[in-house]
């Protein structure tokens, strides 16, 4: 049976005067009358929903593995290209690249820091044309078998682990220490990259190095990128935010004596670097091994991070419709618990710090377009650690977008309307998305990306009253309305 009350609020006499907050869904006009407040509550069903991939265009990348008690196995690796400045030069006289590095720089990591680890370079095959249209580039189930070829042996291989033991304290301790993998990429590479420099053209009586005059050059003729991803090991994700191709380069040059005043040719070493940036391609492959598992769990629901579990929400829209349509909205709140969590192990997950709600049709279309949270049809609500739980308020925006969305349907009859519901199988259901935020020098939040680090929550489950009997499980939503139309 359907939970509800309804009563005044605080007591009978309390009035309710309408506010910018308001939302009408009957035809209402305000005037200096105060109308009285009623409330209700609809029960909402909740069950887990599982993502395959997420929209994970990031500056940061994400690398490594690890295997949770409740959550399975976890990996995460990633495909860049390395941007080349426009007009790229080394310095005259090159003699060799005596070196070439790859570093992945990183603050912070999951895990265990002494995990050890081994990592694998492999050179793009195949280059990745990032015009901005293909949004499917950036989904996290991209397949980096479609870019390179893993039956050619790899560029390099590296054992690592998150905390670098050869680092000294006081190297570690100091103010330019930045925490790094750092892979040598072979003499064959050095040798191709400097090759392929020293192919020259003339243009307009000028000598230029056609391969390296911007990135697209570069990178169709140089390097289309690299894959990088563990092979053995696990315990740890990096969290990468910046990725360097380091040359220390081999050159003449002229120095100068100033006590004999006598100037000859000396060879010295230097360190030009090449960095994967905004301006060319970057992308993070996200694998879960054990979550399908979980969907069925009676008892909650499930928030997992990067990539995995999300929490559906169906809303008794139908329902409400049918005895509200008339009514003004004034105020549509919803609370999730958290529940406690289970773990014993030495590496709990975090907790996710921000969850959006937004409507299962318009997800796909939020993050590609990069939208941000707007009230009114997706919404931020931050965990409480006092209260236990995320908060959802001002819901009303988007029920009565909702009731203008189907009211046309509605009023078509009985048989339209079942019909527009098969056709629109999410058209009152809203999922709950981990998700970080970007915010101006002001505080506010200009941007709201998918949460890609290591976190998870588990949620009360809200069962339907009519094939449920478990009281315990009951979500509500809270609505307070006032009926104009009826003074």
């Amino acid at each position: 049976m359907k939970l509800k009350f309804l009563a005044a609020l605080a007591i009978a006499a309390t009035l309710y005067s309408c506010d910018d907050e308001t939302v009408g869904i009957g035809q209402f006009v305000v005037d200096d009358d105060l109308i009285p407040a009623k409330a209700t509550t609809y029960p909402v069903v909740t069950s887990t929903h599982l993502m395959d991939s997420v929209y994970s265009r990031s500056s940061t990348a994400y690398l490594g593995k690890f295997t949770d008690q409740d959550y399975g196995t976890f990996s995460s690796d990633f495909l860049t290209q390395i941007n080349c400045p426009e007009n790229f030069q080394l310095p005259d006289r090159t003699v060799e690249i005596a070196n070439a590095t790859l570093g992945l720089y990183y603050t912070s990591y999951f895990g265990d820091s002494l995990a050890t680890l081994r990592l694998e370079v492999n050179k793009l095959t195949k280059v990745i044309e990032d015009n901005g249209k293909n949004k499917e580039l950036y989904y996290s189930n991209l397949n980096p078998d479609n870019y390179y070829d893993p039956n050619t042996p790899c560029l390099a291989t590296k054992d690592y682990s998150a905390y670098d033991q050869t680092v000294s304290d006081s190297l570690r301790n100091s103010g330019d220490y930045y925490p790094n993998v750092s892979v040598s990429l072979g003499k064959e590479f050095c040798d191709n990259f400097l090759e392929k420099y020293n192919y020259t053209e003339t243009k307009n009586g000028k000598t230029i190095h056609p391969y390296f005059k911007d990135s697209e050059s570069f990178i169709n003729n140089v390097l289309k990128g690299f894959y990088v991803h563990t092979t053995a090991g696990e315990g740890s994700i990096l969290y990468i935010s910046d990725i360097y191709l380091h040359l220390t380069v081999k050159y003449w040059t002229t120095i100068k004596n100033n006590s004999t005043n006598v100037t000859k040719d000396t060879l010295v070493y230097s360190m030009i670097s090449m960095a994967a940036t905004k301006e060319v391609f970057m992308s993070t492959r996200f694998k879960n091994s054990n979550l399908a598992s979980l969907k069925d769990n009676k008892e909650c629901t499930y928030i997992k991070s990067p990539a995995g579990l999300c929490t559906e929400v169906t809303l008794p829209i139908e329902e409400m419709y049918n005895e509200h349509k008339t009514d003004t909205l004034n105020s549509i709140s919803i609370s999730f618990p958290k529940l406690k969590s289970t773990y014993d192990g030495p590496y709990k997950m975090g907790t996710p710090n921000n969850l959006l709600l937004v409507q299962k049709d318009k997800m796909k279309k939020f993050f590609e377009g990069g939208e941000t949270y707007d009230n009114k049809t997706s919404f931020l609500s931050t965990y409480s650690s006092v209260k236990n739980s995320y908060t959802f308020s001002q819901l009303n925006r988007l029920v009565s977008n909702i009731f203008t969305e189907i009211r046309p349907e509605i009023e078509k009859g009985t048989s339209s309307w079942e019909a527009w519901k098969r056709k629109n199988p999410g058209w009152n259901k809203v999922l709950l998305v981990p998700v970080t935020t970007e915010t101006d020098s002001q505080g506010n939040i200009i941007g709201v990306e998918n949460d890609l680090n290591v976190n998870s929550a588990s949620l009360l489950r809200g069962d339907d009253p009519e094939t449920s009997d478990n009281e315990e499980n009951r979500i509500t939503m809270s609505v307070i309305f006032t009926q104009p139309h009826k003074r």
